[in-house]
């Protein structure tokens, strides 16, 4: 389980237990006031939602409290019930503090009795439907994600039991790779050279690799985190710092197991991960809506200007090194697909149809990439997604070109609003641009990338 499906987890974790008040009074007013099993009573709804609302505020500062909104915490429970008992007194208590002294209305005492005791079932269950769910997960071997570990010496075997061990990683050790000058222990997986790092994805899939550097190598650390950035995946260095030493920004706490980002990764974060992804499939599935008579009057043109196919779909590369097929209108003739592949566009090229230069001129032919979206391969903004042929090329000759695909590629980015589109531009100075974005993504910087995508953007000197 990586980091960024623990944050995931945890972050439903803690939705779950913060709705609990609301679910346990809504059961609780139906069963006292609508089901018809209790004398019927005149309320006010307005001062049982109001008291709903209190007890939630208190019920949240009572879970963080006790850390039930926190996954390792609650693995180690045995069962759940003395914790939620004592949450749930907890709880039962501040509501009859304020009622003592709040006497603005009168509250059924069933109705508070009842809300409790589904406090309380809620929480256990709550407690176990996670605890089971990750306990399953943990059985199922086809769903480990795949680590490579940086290292082949006896760090990197503790580094690698640990994470086959810990019940939350939920990973299996594709491979090691052993370090610069590194004499490799006897290991149980495939073991790579170091000349060999760009194996660990491309023939074991790795979705993460993690260096295990002892430390009394740590002077090496830039000479090999340089090496590290040409790979397209999460990259973390793990660090004997014996215990309590924990710094939220760039080191943290991976079940037990202090890690180091070399880099930071915003699609890590809960507010990428579903922020952005929410956005990204409203938007898209609006923009389709709206514009599904323009999609039938291109197609119309394309089949009536040249033979072919009205869509063109080509391999790109995207998050983490994965491959997909990525649309657009067609605008050339139809041709040999590799010489597409390993050929860039240029002014004036002489395969772009007529209609094909006016779509290509307008941006209208990157349209369809808005399915790529709601499927799930790329998003709106972020770094446009390049061929398969020219990432081969790129990541051999242009440092930390590898670093941009450890995000969702885009259709449009902020090296496209700037200018930098075309074969033209140059891609080093892209990168840069994609690094910045990367470092800084947050959604009203994706606002204003659409923003000026479509106010200056869409007409583009570089769109050829």
């Amino acid at each position: 389980m990586t980091r960024r499906t623990i944050n995931l987890a945890q972050f439903w974790l803690t939705i779950a237990f913060f709705t609990i008040p609301s679910v346990a009074f809504a059961a609780a007013g139906y069963l006292r006031f609508l089901s018809g099993y209790f004398t019927p009573a005149d309320v006010s709804f307005y001062s049982y939602l109001r008291l709903t609302v209190f007890v939630t505020l208190f019920w949240v500062l009572i879970v963080e409290r006790l850390g039930l909104n926190r996954i390792e915490p609650l693995l180690a429970l045995q069962t759940g019930v003395l914790t939620a008992a004592k949450a749930t007194v907890y709880c039962a208590v501040s509501i009859l503090s304020v009622l003592f002294f709040y006497r603005g209305a009168s509250f059924a005492r069933v109705f508070i009795v009842i809300g409790c005791a589904f406090i309380f079932l809620l929480s256990v269950a709550v407690i176990h439907i996670f605890r089971g769910m990750i306990h399953m997960l943990k059985k199922f071997a086809n769903g480990a994600s795949p680590v490579a570990i940086l290292g082949a010496d006896g760090f990197a075997v503790r580094i690698a039991n640990h994470l086959r061990t810990n019940p939350l990683t939920h990973c299996t050790v594709a491979c090691f790779v052993t370090l610069p000058e590194q004499r490799p222990e006897t290991l149980d997986a495939p073991v790579l050279q170091w000349d060999n790092l760009d194996e660990v994805v491309e023939t074991y899939h790795c979705k993460e690799a993690i260096l295990a550097l002892p430390p009394h190598r740590f002077g090496e650390a830039q000479s090999i985190f340089e090496r590290v950035q040409h790979l397209c995946i999460p990259t973390r260095m793990a660090l004997d710092l014996g215990d309590g030493v924990f710094v939220p920004s760039r080191l943290f706490d991976f079940c037990g197991l202090p890690l180091l980002d070399v880099r930071p990764y915003p699609v890590e974060t809960v507010s990428y991960a579903i922020g952005k992804r929410i956005f990204d499939v409203v938007l898209c599935c609006f923009l389709l809506a709206i514009l599904s008579p323009l999609f039938i009057l291109i197609i119309f043109m394309i089949k009536l200007t040249s033979r072919g196919p009205a869509f063109f779909a080509q391999e790109r590369v995207s998050l983490n090194g994965r491959r997909f097929a990525m649309l657009k209108f067609r605008t050339m003739y139809v041709h040999d697909s590799r010489e597409s592949d390993t050929r860039h566009t240029q002014r004036g090229d002489c395969r772009i149809t007529p209609i094909g230069r006016i779509l290509r001129r307008t941006s209208l032919d990157e349209l369809p990439q808005f399915i790529n979206v709601v499927k799930g391969d790329m998003s709106v903004v972020g770094p446009r997604p390049e061929l398969t042929y020219f990432v081969q090329k790129f990541r051999q000759e242009i440092p930390r070109y590898m670093t941009r695909h450890n995000i969702k590629c885009g259709i449009t980015g902020w090296a496209q609003i700037n200018g930098l589109r075309g074969s033209d531009s140059s891609i080093p100075q892209r990168i840069q641009y994609d690094l910045y974005y990367m470092r800084n993504w947050s959604l009203i910087l994706d606002l204003k990338i659409i923003f000026f995508t479509v106010f200056n953007g869409l007409l583009n000197r570089n769109a050829y």
